[in-house]
C-alpha cells in the first residue's frame, strides 16, 4: 500500500547493519564529517511520497522486499549463496542500484540541463515571460523518476548480471563493512584510463564490477570472470585483508549521497577517519554532465557520463587476468546483450503476457542459447 513515507533503501538491508538486536544504526553523515548517533533504522533513507503515489510500483517493492529479506538473512548467517538464492542477490544489487534518491537525482541531471536551456533561450528570445527573481534551473524538477528508472532498466541491469560471477568478500574479526543511503557501487577496473570521458560502467561492458555490503562482515563482489580473478574458482567466500576492506569502504564514501550507516557506535572515530581521508575522491553529481563547445558561437555539445567510483589504491584481492582477448568497451557477451535489447523492445510493446523466458523463446532463442548465455561468464 502506498503512504506517505517511502524508504528508497529497504529496512530490511538496514537491519543487517542493525546495532545488537535493537532497531537501530549509526549514523555518520559525510558532508559535515560527522558522528550523528544512533538512529531509528524507520527514519533512514526516506522522503515522504517518493514514489509519488504509485501503487502499482509500491506493491511490487513490497513484494520483492518480502521474497529477498529471508534471503538476505540467510547469506548474511552462513556466509554463503545456492543459486536461488545468487538470483535474489542479483536481483537486490539491481533495485538498489536504481530505486535510491542518488540515483533519481542523476536520472534527472540530462532532461533539466536540457529544459534549462529551452527555457533561458525562451527567456531570451522573448517567447517565454522572466519569472519574479530571473530564472534559475533549478526552479524545476522532475516527476515519476523513480518509477521509471525501475520500470526501464531494472530487467535489462538484473538480466545482465546473469553473466556476470559472484564472491562474497569477508572481513577479518578487526575489521568491518559499512554502507550508505547509496550501497551499490559500479566501477570497470579494466578501463581505467582508456578514454577521458567514459567511464565504461554500463551492466553489459567486459570488465564491469559491482558491489555492495550485504552485512558487516560480508561484501557482494560481482565481476567479468573472463577479465579477472579473485580468489579460487570453486569457494564462493573470499577472506580478505583489513587494507583491503577500507579500500571497499571509500567506495561506500565516494557512492554515497550523504550518510554512512555501521553497526557500532564505537566505530565512529574509525569511521571519521575513513571519511576524512576519501571524501576528497567523490564527485558531485553534476559533474557527470559536461558541456563543450559546438561547430558555432550558438552551439554546444552536452555529454553525459555514467557515475562511476574510483580505486584510491589497487586492491589485492582482485586482479586483471593475463591474457584478455575484450577492448575497452566491448560488450561482455554480444549475444545475451542483443537478447536483452529484443527483450525490452518486446516487453515495452507488449506490456502483458508472458513471462521473460518464454518471451525469449517467442523471440527465437532455443533453451540452449537462454541457459549457455546466462551461464558462459560464470563458468557454470
Amino acid at each position: 500500500m502506498t503512504g506517505k513515507r517511502d524508504h528508497f533503501v529497504p529496512q530490511h538491508y538496514l537491519r543487517q547493519f542493525r546495532f545488537g538486536e535493537t532497531d537501530q544504526i549509526a549514523i555518520a553523515t559525510i558532508d559535515a564529517c560527522k558522528f550523528v548517533g544512533l538512529g531509528s533504522i524507520d527514519r533512514q533513507c526516506q522522503k515522504d511520497f517518493f514514489y509519488e503515489k504509485d501503487e502499482a510500483l509500491n506493491n511490487i517493492l513490497w513484494q520483492s522486499e518480502n521474497d529477498i529479506a529471508p534471503v538476505l538473512a540467510r547469506v548474511t548467517t552462513k556466509m554463503d549463496f545456492d543459486s536461488k538464492e545468487r538470483f535474489a542477490l542479483n536481483f537486490l544489487a539491481t533495485l538498489l542500484h536504481l530505486r535510491t534518491k542518488s540515483a533519481a537525482e542523476q536520472a534527472k541531471i540530462l532532461p533539466r540541463r536540457m529544459a534549462h536551456e529551452f527555457i533561458t533561450h525562451g527567456i531570451r528570445t522573448g517567447r517565454l515571460p522572466q519569472p519574479p527573481g530571473g530564472w534559475r534551473e533549478d526552479m524545476m524538477d522532475f516527476g515519476g523518476v523513480p518509477g521509471t528508472l525501475l520500470k526501464e532498466e531494472a530487467i535489462p541491469c538484473w538480466m545482465e548480471m546473469q553473466t556476470l560471477e559472484c564472491k562474497l568478500l569477508r572481513a577479518p574479526s578487526n575489521s568491518s563493512f559499512v554502507t550508505s543511503d547509496h550501497p551499490v557501487v559500479i566501477l570497470n577496473q579494466f578501463c581505467i584510463g582508456a578514454h577521458p570521458l567514459r567511464s565504461f560502467v554500463g551492466f553489459s561492458l567486459s570488465g564491469f564490477q559491482l558491489l555492495f555490503p550485504i552485512s558487516p562482515r560480508v561484501c557482494a563482489f560481482f565481476y567479468d570472470a573472463r577479465v579477472y580473478k579473485v580468489g579460487s574458482r570453486r569457494r564462493r567466500v573470499l577472506n580478505i585483508s583489513s587494507e583491503d576492506v577500507a579500500i571497499v569502504n571509500s567506495l561506500q564514501i565516494q557512492s554515497a549521497d550523504n550518510c554512512l550507516y555501521f553497526h557500532d557506535p564505537a566505530l565512529a572515530q574509525e569511521v571519521q577517519h575513513l571519511i576524512e581521508t576519501y571524501r576528497g575522491l567523490r564527485s558531485p553529481i553534476a559533474d557527470t554532465l559536461r558541456t563543450y563547445p559546438g561547430r558555432t558561437d550558438n552551439e554546444e555539445i552536452l555529454h553525459m557520463k555514467a557515475r562511476s567510483v574510483q580505486l584510491p589504491t589497487t586492491w589485492a584481492f582482485c586482479r586483471r587476468r593475463r591474457h584478455v582477448s575484450f577492448q575497452a568497451g566491448d560488450q561482455r557477451d554480444p549475444a545475451w546483450s542483443y537478447a536483452i535489447e529484443q527483450l525490452s523492445d518486446d516487453l515495452h510493446n507488449n506490456p502483458g503476457g508472458e513471462g521473460l523466458f518464454e518471451r525469449l523463446r517467442k523471440l527465437g532463442f532455443h533453451d540452449g542459447q537462454i541457459e549457455a548465455s546466462a551461464s558462459a561468464r560464470t563458468g557454470k
